[in-house]
């Protein structure tokens, strides 16, 4: 377990030395029973801010890229992971209320954290720039 919490602590400092500030904010989806295809989502809880390190998408991803799974310019995340990433979020970057970027983080994501004697280390998040006051898949 020593390990793992040597790993833990080791990510967490280098993403508070070089990370941005991350806003997650949770939503809850709720179906209406007007239209067959409406789809509601309400903020459901606080924004939790976190830092995180971001970098576009890369040579690593170009299968998921070629597949339609990411676009070109969609972003990686990295955070810490204690962080709930499961659920519908929206990511805010950057430390100004509102944020300078919103984007949806996409489906891809919590299948990429790797655990070390069940602590997972750090999520590895892949996401999608949002027109204001949007959803991904809405």
């Amino acid at each position: 377990m020593a390990l793992a919490g040597e790993l833990l602590l080791d990510f967490q400092n280098t993403v508070n030395f070089i990370g941005e500030p991350l806003r997650f904010r949770k939503f809850t989806r709720v179906l209406n029973t007007g239209s067959y295809d409406d789809v509601i989502a309400l903020v459901s809880g606080t924004d939790t801010w976190v830092s995180g390190i971001i970098q576009p998408i890369g040579k690593g991803e170009a299968s998921l890229v070629q597949q339609g799974f990411l676009l070109t310019n969609d972003l990686k995340v990295y955070v810490d992971g204690s962080v709930n990433v499961s659920g519908i979020w929206k990511l805010g970057i950057g430390s100004a209320n509102p944020p300078t970027g919103e984007y949806s983080l996409l489906d891809t994501n919590v299948s990429n954290a790797p655990q070390i004697n069940g602590s997972i280390i750090y999520h590895k998040l892949f996401c999608r720039k949002l027109p204001l006051g949007s959803l991904y898949g809405e």
